[in-house]
């Protein structure tokens, strides 16, 4: 994994278009991480649960708290059921 910042990457586009390990784009003034790159190939392996993780980040506001958390609960239980 690297860390690199907004100016690393004008100056050496490669982070960004083709990426070797995972990169950590930070704020260059507070050096917070921004962004976060991935080679294809491990976002190929990973995807699902990308896209699974996303889902319910963008639908959490829908749901009450306890709701939310009661779904966090089971959801681990449902995928071992189907794998």
């Amino acid at each position: 994994m690297i860390t690199i910042n907004v100016s690393d990457v004008v100056k050496k586009p490669s982070y960004v278009t083709k990426p070797t390990d995972i990169t950590f784009i930070e704020d260059g003034k507070k050096h917070i991480t921004k962004s976060v790159i991935l080679p294809y190939d491990l976002y190929e392996r990973i995807k699902e649960k990308i896209e699974d993780e996303i889902y319910l980040y963008n639908n959490k506001k829908a749901l009450s708290k306890k709701a939310y958390d009661d779904f966090l609960e089971i959801e681990p239980v449902v995928e071992d059921l189907q794998d």
